[in-house]
C-alpha cells in the first residue's frame, strides 16, 4: 500500500494582500476628485479650441450651429447622425466619412447617454458641437477597448433625420 501526503502551504511570497475596504465617504470623495480633475481638463478643452458652451444641468456642454425648425427627437425615435467624435488626445472613435452614418434608437441603444441627451437638444438638419463629460459617456473604466477611462468624448455631429 502506497500512501500520499501532501499539505497545502503558502510562503510569505505568494500570500497576497487583501486590499483595505473604503467606506462609502472616501467612494464619493474619490469620485468628486475624479471629476473636478476631468471638468479642470474640459476648461482647457473648452479654451483650446475657443469654444464657448452652454453646460447642461448633467454637465453636457453644447452649442447648436445653424438652428432649424426640423423634427427633434424623442425617447425611441430612429435617429441618423454624421460627423466626428474624438477624444482629447485627437483619437477619433467615430468619423461618419470613414464609418458611414451612425442610427440607433434614442434612449434605447448603447450609445453614450450624453449623445442621447445632446440629439434630444438637436432638430433634423441642425449641426452640433458638444464635449460629453465622463460620466456621461463610458465612465470611470471606459470601454474596455478604445476609450480610456475617465475619457471625455469631443463630438462635432450633424443630425441627418429622425424617424
Amino acid at each position: 500500500m502506497i500512501l500520499f501526503y501532501s499539505a497545502c502551504q503558502t510562503t510569505e511570497q505568494e500570500q497576497k494582500p487583501i486590499p483595505p475596504q473604503i467606506n462609502e465617504k472616501e467612494k464619493i470623495e474619490v469620485n468628486q476628485e475624479i471629476i473636478r480633475r476631468e471638468n479642470a481638463d474640459i476648461e482647457l478643452i473648452l479654451k483650446r479650441y475657443n469654444w464657448n458652451l452652454t453646460r447642461t444641468e448633467s454637465g453636457l456642454h453644447y452649442q447648436i450651429i445653424s438652428p432649424t425648425n426640423g423634427k427633434q427627437p424623442q425617447p425611441k425615435d430612429i435617429v441618423k447622425i454624421k460627423g466626428t467624435i474624438v477624444l482629447a488626445n485627437g483619437k477619433e472613435i467615430y468619423n461618419s466619412s470613414v464609418n458611414g452614418l451612425k442610427e440607433f434608437v434614442i434612449n434605447q441603444s448603447e450609445e453614450p447617454i450624453g449623445l442621447h441627451e445632446l440629439l434630444k437638444l438637436m432638430h433634423v438638419g441642425e449641426k452640433a458641437k458638444a464635449i460629453i463629460p465622463s460620466y456621461l459617456a463610458y465612465g470611470i473604466f471606459g470601454d474596455g477597448t478604445e476609450i480610456p477611462a475617465v475619457s471625455p468624448l469631443i463630438c462635432k455631429i450633424e443630425l441627418v433625420n429622425v424617424n
